[in-house]
């Protein structure tokens, strides 16, 4: 009889996967070198990237066990309009399409998928919201 897998909360272990992967990429660091996960300054330098909270859920399927999550990373750059945002958002969504974590011993990365991007204008200021899928087993 084949043992059952439980699913597992990977939520803490994908934010220190996806900020440990955004500051390994040079394409992203030569955008920003300040990428946060969830302790952003008081008064941060522009442009920098934040780990949004997570949506999770449990993941089951044959053989795995773990967390079938929907994340938000934020860029937030200065204008005069959204290139630098669109700029440092495209660059994030390459760095995590590469379907690559470095995640603990013991979690597999079952699929990392890009859902959306949206740019909010926040007076001279512009803001991406970028979301993605993660499954982990």
């Amino acid at each position: 009889m084949m043992a059952l897998i439980q699913p597992r909360d990977d939520t803490l272990e994908l934010r220190r996967a996806i900020v440990s992967r955004l500051k390994a990429d040079n394409t992203v660091t030569a955008l920003t070198p300040r990428i946060y996960g969830r302790d952003v300054p008081a008064n941060p330098v522009w442009p920098f990237v934040r780990y949004g909270v997570p949506d999770t859920r449990p993941f089951e399927a044959s053989g795995y066990g773990g967390s079938d999550s929907a994340i938000t990373v934020h860029a937030f750059a200065k204008g005069p309009d959204e290139t630098g945002t669109a700029t440092l958002a495209a660059a994030i969504v390459e760095s995590l399409s590469a379907d690559t974590l470095p995640l603990a011993d013991g979690i597999t990365l079952v699929s990392l998928d890009w859902t959306r991007t949206q740019i909010l204008e926040e007076g001279d200021d512009f803001h991406a919201v970028i979301e993605f899928s993660v499954i982990t087993g």
